[in-house]
């Protein structure tokens, strides 16, 4: 397909997104301030709670040195030191869990909504919150699937990309050079690939499958329009690292008052992205199914057949 023809297929796309999202809007973003709010207040939570044991813990650590290894004070400061990273493991660990919960909650009602928004269906909250508890089971699954995906990907190209530079140190501009070549390479890949990975989720929602069988229906649905879900994802991105860079050059500041808002607004623009890419996607996702030519609507509900279990391949990719 040429270029000329992905682009136009590309906008006409963001055109029907943007379309789509005016239906269900209320709710939309009703769903969209309260993840917002409690993702910010999460964060500001943590920041406030762990910054002070971060602090404690690394002055008592810097007094070890000048104290006595056998003495009664350098053993008090090292079980001080203990106690205080447990309980820094611990408010990580709270943070990192609820974040999860409210984010995964967030995401299915919004790939519900933009799905019967798709079939010009009207959806009260109360229908919402009855259609989430069986989606949010699968995506739970498929979500961990996709983080182990994620994970490998991430650890595989750090490790090609350290290789290389090892092997091309002499050169300080040759060493350059390939690691901004190799940083791009690796990125562009990750895009591409995780065009499977987010769409996966989606199915996870809108399809009685999850985990592998998610990846590899995702894979399936999305063979032929693969290019239109990497630039989706490489406007989605490029839009979060400009204003992510600026807000954390803002956050430079010493105020802890003004720093607190600042990561208030930070979080609430992340939670808005993945709101986006999530919307995004499940529009995707429609493409997809009318581009294979399968029926979108299925008994007047947002549910889909089974699909049958086949060997996999490429489309976890």
């Amino acid at each position: 397909m040429e270029p000329k023809m992905i682009f136009l297929q590309f906008l006409e796309f963001l055109k029907k997104w943007i379309m789509i999202m005016s239906k269900n809007g209320k709710l939309m973003a009703i769903v969209t301030s309260i993840y917002i709010i409690i993702a910010s207040l999460f964060s500001v939570l943590n920041i406030s709670t762990a910054k002070p044991i971060i602090f404690d813990i690394v002055t008592k650590s810097m007094m070890l040195p000048s104290q006595d290894p056998q003495g009664l004070v350098f053993a008090h400061v090292q079980n001080t030191i203990q106690k205080e990273f447990k309980i820094f493991l611990g408010i990580e660990l709270a943070f990192i869990v609820g974040l999860f919960i409210t984010s995964l909650i967030a995401q299915n009602a919004i790939i519900l909504l933009i799905g019967a928004a798709h079939k010009d269906e009207k959806i009260s909250h109360i229908d919402l919150i009855l259609r989430m508890p069986q989606p949010l089971k699968r995506t739970f699954i498929t979500s961990f699937h996709v983080t182990l995906l994620r994970i490998g990907f991430l650890y595989i190209g750090f490790f090609f990309v350290i290789v290389l530079m090892t092997m091309t140190s002499g050169n300080k501009i040759v060493s350059k050079l390939i690691l901004w070549t190799l940083v791009v390479l690796v990125v562009s890949m990750y895009l591409y690939f995780s065009v499977v990975w987010v769409l996966s989720m989606v199915v996870s929602v809108l399809e009685e499958c999850s985990g592998i069988e998610a990846l590899g229906r995702a894979g399936r649905l999305v063979k032929g329009m693969k290019l239109q879900g990497f630039l989706l994802n490489l406007l989605l991105n490029l839009l979060s690292y400009v204003i992510f860079h600026f807000l954390s050059k803002m956050m430079m500041v010493k105020q802890p008052l003004t720093q607190a808002i600042l990561v208030f607004f930070l979080v609430g623009f992340m939670c808005s992205i993945t709101m986006f890419t999530f919307q995004a996607y499940t529009v995707l996702y429609f493409e997809c199914k009318m581009n294979h030519g399968e029926e979108i609507e299925l008994h007047g509900s947002v549910e889909y057949s089974k699909i049958p279990r086949v060997p996999l391949g490429e489309e976890l990719l």
